[in-house]
């Protein structure tokens, strides 16, 4: 990739309790940055960890914002409202997304306004059974054919959205609804999004997904925007 400009990127990324991956997050995402010329800013919204994941990403020279109410959407949307930069990634802190995609993110993302990655390449232990084949394709099934979006994987964790377009966007969900929520109404505001397939790697640390909370979540969601006009 070739970059004429030094374009402004901030990478927001939530995290309870990920002293395990966090610095590896950091550290992948700033040596990319500097080696294509990327002006950098990195948010870790510690979203009430009981370890010492704020302590390392301060060590790491990363922004951190304490978030005390729990809840990926929470976490991110604190997050959203901070960052600067004209585009913004979001990814977990846990190792599973590989933060030197960023140029190819920003190469893609000069033809749409929201860049989202599609967990094709997934680690054998990275995804459990009734994730990887049952819920994933469902609600992707349901955000293509229901709501339209263009996209194969509607809970990637992985994305990159311009500031410009984010900051117009009436996100309010607090859990993990929020991966529908953000496709949906970006969608429904003619946000141009693109899909890539990128690798998914087994997280490091315990995972906070509760398979049917969180898919009722979904649902819950979901059945809102239908019935609402």
């Amino acid at each position: 990739m070739s970059i004429n400009y030094s374009p402004r990127v901030s990478v927001v990324i939530p995290c309870h309790n990920e002293a395990g991956g966090i610095m590896g997050c950091i550290t992948d995402a700033r040596t990319t940055c500097e080696s294509f010329n990327i002006s950098l800013e990195i948010i870790v919204v510690d979203n009430a960890s009981n370890d010492n994941t704020a302590e390392l990403a301060r060590v790491y020279g990363a922004h951190v914002i304490e978030e005390p109410h729990l809840g990926y959407g929470n976490a991110l949307r604190r997050g959203f409202r901070e960052a600067r930069g004209e585009f913004i990634v979001f990814g977990d802190g846990d190792g599973s997304y590989d933060f030197k995609e960023i140029p190819r993110f920003l190469s893609l993302i000069q033809e749409a306004d929201f860049v989202t990655g599609e967990r094709r390449f997934i680690a054998s232990d990275a995804m459990p059974f009734l994730h990887r084949y049952v819920g994933r394709p469902l609600f992707a099934f349901i955000i293509r054919h229901l709501f339209g979006v263009p996209v194969h994987d509607s809970h990637s964790g992985f994305g990159m959205i311009k500031r410009e377009v984010l900051i117009q966007l009436p996100l309010t969900s607090s859990g993990m609804e929020f991966a529908s929520e953000i496709l949906i109404i970006a969608h429904r505001n003619k946000v141009r999004i693109v899909s890539t397939p990128i690798h998914y790697r087994s997280r490091i640390g315990t995972s906070k997904l509760r398979t049917f909370r969180d898919g009722a979540r979904h649902l819950h969601f979901m059945g809102k925007v239908l019935a609402s006009p």
